[in-house]
This record gives structure tokens, C-alpha cells and sequence, in this order.
């Protein structure tokens, strides 16, 4: 449950002070000793939430580069941050729990393990975030002069992922570690290559267009670098820092060694559990039964997931998550009007809920056919 709400807070404080509306989400987690002695539990806890949004259909084709077209990086500065991905941090903090049931105490804030746990965690910017949405959208708005040709969020793999999926169609690139606007001197061109630091796109533009993208993120407040070059060579080279003592590149490899690997095979195997006929124990009362499922997050309020989240900001919100005239968080569907000037609008449901209102309409539908049977010519 801590999980869960620790969770929550990271994605409300993001959303309140990026100045996106939170308008739909779930928490599940489950963990429970039964009355016969057996315990159920989910490996980890669910926290899923979200907004909604929108893009013109003539902006959803992305072109591919050729050799000379720009790669730029739009965004925060290289920190550590996000060193070793998802894996590690993940690895770290369930190391951090082993460590604290085996002694009792967590990790110390000097420790070998917390300075790992500090790398590898991932941090947000909302005031970035929102720098970079404003120069993506002013982009996108320009309609056929978009000067992105291509563009993709920086994620796990840092730019030595992000920027080979630009150019693994176009031919491979040539980046320069030097070009990339630093947050901190002492960066090591390792650190650069595989930081997974947030708030970062990156992009193909072609060069007659680099200034329109610069004017509006120099309007913006946002930082935008060229950080290489598409070539014909089918390699990916990254070129080491230009006062580095070491003249060797860190990185030249073939596309072919990036792109065309085997894939791994998972064999996945289910237990079967003997399933037998539902037993209420004699012992057990409806105090007991009642505390058991008032326990479970999905059962009780959701109210400490929804009251600390502005849901409304854009004015475009049509339904949330609180409804009726107590205000109460049980809306089975979120909508969203796309403009302020149309009635276009947008609807986001979960997929059970959406199971379910599509089988009511499956039925409406059959009532509808057999209604006009019967009726005449």
C-alpha cells in the first residue's frame, strides 16, 4: 500500500506542476493470508494513470533521413541520472528491502548502495517537461512546414538507444559527444551514451529548417542541440569529448550488430492448482470476512488517489474521476474536449469497463436487427 500511494504522489506532483489534468487511473495490489493458511500476493503492486491526448492525422507519418540530415536532442541537460535503466533500479531497490529485512535498517545515505540506488532512479522535471511539450506542439502546429521529420522519447538505453532507432532506415550517424548541452562537467562519455535522464526527445531535421526549430526554443526557454549527422556508412559512431586526452572513439559499431539480433525465448509454464469447491470455515464471521475485503485497495476509497491531483486544469475536462453531487471517485470513463471552439471530444475507459459496455452494445445491437425483423416494409 505503500507503494501504491508513494507512487500516486509522484504522478499527481508531475501532473500539478506540469499542467496536465490526471483524469483517469487505477491502483491494484493484492496480498493476503486467507483463513485456511494460504497466502496469495501479487509480485508487485499496479499504479496506472493517465491523461489523454491528441495529434493532427497528418502529423502521424514519420520520414526517414538521408545522408546530411540533422540529428538534435530537445531538452534538459545530460545528468547521471537513470544510469543502468529500469533494470537497475529496479535491482537496487529490491536489493534495498533484502538488505533491510536481513539487518533491520536500510542502507545508509553514504553507503556503495545508496550511491548506486541515486544513479540508477529515475528523476523528473515537470517545468522541462512542459518546455519541451510547448516546442513539439508549436512544431507540430506548423503543419507541412514541421521541421521534425522524425522524433522519438528519449527512454531506457539513453541516447545509445534513442538516436540508433532514428537512423537504423537511414543509413547510421556520426554524433559528437561535445554537442550535447551538459548538466554536469564531469560526464564520461559512458554516462552520456546511456543516462536514461528525462525530459529529452530527440529528432531528425533536415538543415534548411534547424532555425525555425531554434527560434521557437530559444522562445520556449529550451534547450535544442545538433548532436550529429545522418551518414551512408550503416555504423553508429559517437566521437569522444573534444578535450578529452583519449583520441579513441568510444562507440563504432555496425547497425547490424544494434538491429538484427536473435530474439530471446521465453518458455513460460502455468502451476496447476488443484481448484476445489468453495468451503466457508465454520469459525470464520461476517466481522472477520468484512475486515478481510475492506483491506484490499481495489475495495476501499479511492479518494487518497484523486484529492491531491488538480483534474481540471485546461478547462477542457468533461468527466473525471469524482462524480455525483458528493464528489465521490467511482466515473467508469474519463472525456476530454479536444477544442475549445468544436464539440470534438475524446473518451478513455479501462478495458474491462470497455469489455462490458461492449457487450451491452453487442446486445443492443441484436435487440435493434430482431426489432426490425418484425417490423413491416
Amino acid at each position: 500500500l505503500k507503494i501504491a500511494i508513494e507512487a500516486s504522489d509522484g504522478a499527481s506532483d508531475y501532473g500539478n506542476k506540469f499542467g496536465e489534468p490526471v483524469v483517469c487511473g487505477f491502483a491494484r495490489s493484492f496480498g493476503q493470508r486467507l483463513v485456511n493458511g494460504e497466502r496469495y500476493e501479487f509480485v508487485k503492486p499496479i499504479m496506472f494513470s493517465g491523461g489523454i491526448g491528441a495529434i493532427d492525422d497528418d502529423q502521424t507519418t514519420k520520414l526517414s533521413g538521408h545522408h546530411g540530415t540533422l540529428l538534435a536532442k530537445i531538452g534538459g541537460p545530460v545528468y547521471r541520472v537513470g544510469v543502468g535503466g529500469g533494470a537497475a533500479s529496479s535491482h537496487f531497490v529490491q536489493a534495498k528491502f533484502q538488505h533491510s529485512e536481513m539487518t533491520g535498517k536500510f542502507p545508509t545515505s553514504g553507503s556503495r548502495e545508496s550511491a548506486l540506488d541515486f544513479c540508477a532512479v529515475q528523476r523528473g522535471d515537470a517545468e522541462m517537461g512542459q518546455k519541451l511539450h510547448r516546442v513539439v506542439r508549436a512544431c507540430a502546429e506548423m503543419g507541412d512546414a514541421n521541421p521534425i521529420l522524425s522524433i522519438h522519447d528519449q527512454g531506457a538505453g539513453g541516447n545509445g538507444n534513442v538516436l540508433k532507432e532514428l537512423v537504423e532506415s537511414g543509413g547510421g550517424a556520426v554524433i559528437n559527444a561535445s554537442s550535447f548541452e551538459l548538466g554536469d562537467d564531469t560526464i564520461s562519455a559512458r554516462e552520456l551514451w546511456t543516462a536514461e535522464y528525462q525530459e529529452n526527445d530527440a529528432c531528425l531535421v533536415e538543415a534548411s529548417s534547424i532555425s525555425k526549430m531554434m527560434e521557437i526554443s530559444q522562445r520556449e526557454k529550451c534547450n535544442v542541440s545538433i548532436v550529429g549527422t545522418v551518414t551512408k556508412e550503416n555504423k553508429i559512431v559517437l566521437t569522444n569529448f573534444d578535450d578529452d586526452m583519449d583520441d579513441r572513439t568510444p562507440v563504432d559499431l555496425d547497425l547490424r550488430a544494434l538491429g538484427d539480433r536473435g530474439k530471446k525465448v521465453f518458455h513460460l509454464r502455468s502451476l496447476q492448482m488443484p481448484l476445489r469447491p468453495l468451503e466457508l470455515p465454520a469459525r470464520l464471521t461476517v466481522r472477520q470476512a468484512l475486515e478481510m475485503v475492506l483491506r484490499l485497495p481495489s475495495v476501499a476509497s479511492k479518494r487518497y488517489l484523486t484529492c491531491k491531483v488538480d483534474r481540471s486544469v485546461t478547462g477542457l475536462i468533461a468527466r473525471q474521476q469524482c462524480v455525483g453531487p458528493l464528489h465521490t471517485p467511482l466515473a467508469d470513463v474519463a472525456v476530454v474536449a479536444l477544442s475549445y471552439f468544436d464539440k470534438v471530444r475524446a473518451a478513455c475507459v479501462y478495458p474491462t469497463i470497455f469489455v462490458s459496455d461492449y457487450n451491452e452494445m453487442r446486445r443492443f445491437k441484436r435487440r435493434q436487427q430482431s426489432s426490425w425483423r418484425r417490423s413491416p416494409p
